[in-house]
Formats: structure tokens, sequence, C-alpha cells
């Protein structure tokens, strides 16, 4: 092998290792089935006990949620995000988880948010695993804003309003 693969070879593994080192070290909050931990919960849990929890929702109007974040009060853990917007009243939930469901080419989801300590922090509903999260301190995950399949495109529309979004 001459002097040019072997520092080639040397260094893919260089970086192989410290890549392997790197993630194991990473404190990143998870996505998880609800279950995962411990708790059974689904989306009629959520709802109907929504007083237990600060919601929020992503998306340009409350008629066109893109999901739906479920912060529990009597934790002293906190989700943040920049865009998501409070729901202040159960019939508007109840509407909002029904747009959601009704997404087509997309199959909503409810997820457990776990942080790096293994604990739920909240949950999400949402149209797609696209979630995106960052650990800001030991008791708050930054939720991003979560883009809505309406405007994507591609069969993203709702089953009753056609894809014409």
């Amino acid at each position: 092998m001459d002097t040019r693969k072997k520092i080639n070879v040397g260094l893919i593994g260089a970086l192989a290792l410290l890549l392997l080192t790197g993630c194991a070290s990473l404190n990143l909050p998870l996505l998880e089935a609800p279950g995962s931990y411990g708790e059974k919960v689904t989306i009629q849990d959520l709802v109907k006990n929504w007083h237990d929890y600060t919601i929020y929702y992503a998306g340009l109007t409350e008629d066109i949620p893109a999901a739906l974040l479920f912060d529990p009060k009597n934790d002293d853990k906190t989700l943040l995000g920049k865009r998501w917007k409070k729901v202040t009243n159960k019939e508007t939930l109840i509407g909002m988880v029904s747009f959601i469901n009704n997404y087509v080419n997309y199959e909503p989801r409810l997820y457990s948010i776990v942080g790096p300590d293994h604990v739920v922090y909240g949950y999400i509903f949402s149209p797609t695993n696209e979630v995106y999260l960052k650990v800001l301190n030991a008791d708050t995950i930054y939720v991003y804003d979560i883009e809505s399949p309406v405007y994507r495109g591609g069969g993203g529309g709702r089953a009753d309003h056609g894809s014409k979004h």
C-alpha cells in the first residue's frame, strides 16, 4: 500500500472513531411511541384531559394546524418553540385533531418527547415524523416549527378539502 492510501485509510478510521465517540456522548431528545417509557397515552386521552396540559399548535392559523404540542402542567419540564401558538379551548383542539387526522398521504401519530434523562417531557401529534428537537438545558427542550403538509404539494392536502392549498 502506498503512502497516500495509508493516509486516506488512517483519516477514514480516525473520522469514523470520532463520529462514533461523538455520537455516543450526545444528549439528544428523542421521539418515541407513547408507552415506550411506561405511559399509556392516546390522542383521545390528551384531548379528554386537555386541562392538564399547556397545548400549542404549529401552523399559520387555527384552521390549518401542522401539529399539536402537549406540555404537561404538573411537571418541572418545559417544551418551547418560537412559532407555536397556544390552543385556548377544547372545541378548537378537537377541530385541530380532526384536521390533522385527515391529511392525505400522511399517517398522523402521537409521539412522546423524551429528554436525555429518559423522562417524558410531553407529546406531539403530527402528520409526519419530521420533528426536530434540541435540548436547551436540564429541564427544557426546544421544538422547532413544523411545516404543514398542505403547503408541500404532492398529496399533502386534506381528504375533505382536496390538495389545492
